[in-house]
């Protein structure tokens, strides 16, 4: 392999997720997370190189909302600057490959956006084929009902199975300070819960919320001085599918499974069971458990442990839910992770997604060590 940079995450901060923040515009609720991360490192936004975003202003119905965000960002004096219209975890990778090109030494990463303000079954129906399957109305939780029941029948998977999930990850979150939902709940309530939309009843699905977030990385050289912990990025792939979803096997996600083994391959490991804690994307229980098989994951083993945050079943800020699984990768390898560390974690995944039924999947693979010497 070509030699690469090493880079690190040296800062990280977020916004507890709420389900609606009535006092402030998405930019205003960046600009403290972007002081603290900042502060968190010991510079000032004139030491950054380079700044990259993710979010969408079809959430919030604001024009132009991402150049709003340059003033929170720094955008004087003038540097290298980009957005994209994906989770800002995908905005992280596209920071790192600058760095590989040598671009810059050090980047700030921010995920915002207002769910609150728009309505995101329109927004999200967006993402479908325009001609065949947006027109027919279908949104984020009509295709995530496809997709479970295909994974469902195939599996044999019962509903109690989609409860004791959620459970896991909701009484996780009770730990984790930064959750919109912050209580433990029996797999027999969740089950008892509304269908929303067969076989999803309301307690399989994420709650969506609204935060802020922002991520510091920097090449070695600089990450040592902002960082007494930094966390190493090791490996790293991201793969799309097809957007028709009659042309994917729905029951599986090949993306996150080649993208898994790839990044794996990268960072040196055989196996997801060499890390000691996988972050998942999972907007449903279903969802969840499609990722933990192709990740090649057994959550009914020790290690690793699954989403020590809770994941996005107790909290899905759409455009951060991704960035978030990769901050919370950084805050338990480099000792922030309060209550709801694992303890002697030497190694982390995170996982992030994009478009209806998992069609985009990013897998980056951290660890306390340098990989590349």
């Amino acid at each position: 392999m070509t030699q690469l940079r090493n880079v690190a995450i040296v800062g990280f901060a977020q916004a507890p997720i709420v389900a609606r923040d009535e006092h402030r515009t998405a930019q205003e609720m960046l600009y403290p997370q972007v002081r603290r991360a900042l502060e968190e490192c010991g510079v000032s936004r004139d030491d950054i190189d380079y700044q990259v975003a993710g979010s969408s202003d079809y959430i919030d119905g604001r024009p132009f909302g991402f150049v709003m965000a340059l003033d929170v960002m720094g955008s004087w004096p003038p540097r290298q600057d980009l957005h994209v219209e994906m989770d800002a975890a995908f905005a992280a990778y596209y920071a790192w490959l600058r760095m590989q090109a040598g671009d810059c030494d050090t980047a700030i990463v921010c995920g915002y956006g207002k769910s609150s303000e728009g309505d995101l079954d329109r927004v999200l129906n967006l993402q479908l084929d325009p001609f065949y399957l947006g027109a027919i109305g279908l949104d984020p939780t009509s295709t995530a009902a496809l997709q479970a029941s295909v994974f469902m029948e195939r599996e044999k998977k019962s509903d109690l199975d989609l409860a004791e999930v959620t459970a896991r990850n909701r009484a996780a979150g009770a730990r984790n300070p930064d959750a919109l939902v912050r209580e433990a709940t029996s797999p027999d309530d969740l089950a008892a819960t509304e269908w929303v939309a067969a076989p999803l009843r309301a307690g399989y699905l994420a709650p969506k919320g609204e935060t802020a977030v922002c991520l510091v990385l920097a090449a070695e050289g600089k990450a040592e001085s902002m960082c007494d912990h930094p966390v190493w990025i090791q490996g790293l792939d991201q793969r799309i599918e097809m957007q028709n979803l009659g042309a994917r096997d729905l029951a599986v996600s090949a993306g996150t499974e080649l993208a898994t083994r790839k990044a794996l391959a990268m960072s040196g490991l055989a196996t997801a069971a060499d890390c000691d804690l996988v972050e998942l994307s999972a907007a449903n229980a279903a969802e969840e458990m499609i990722l933990c098989g192709a990740m090649g994951l057994d959550p009914e083993k020790p290690q690793p442990v699954i989403n020590p945050s809770g994941g996005a079943l107790c909290g899905h800020p759409l455009m951060m839910t991704g960035l978030i699984r990769l901050g919370e990768v950084f805050r338990q390898l480099s000792g922030r992770a309060g209550e709801r560390a694992v303890p002697d974690a030497e190694r982390a995944m995170a996982h992030a997604t994009s478009g209806h039924c998992l069609q985009q999947n990013l897998v980056i693979v951290c660890g306390k060590d340098r990989r590349w010497t």
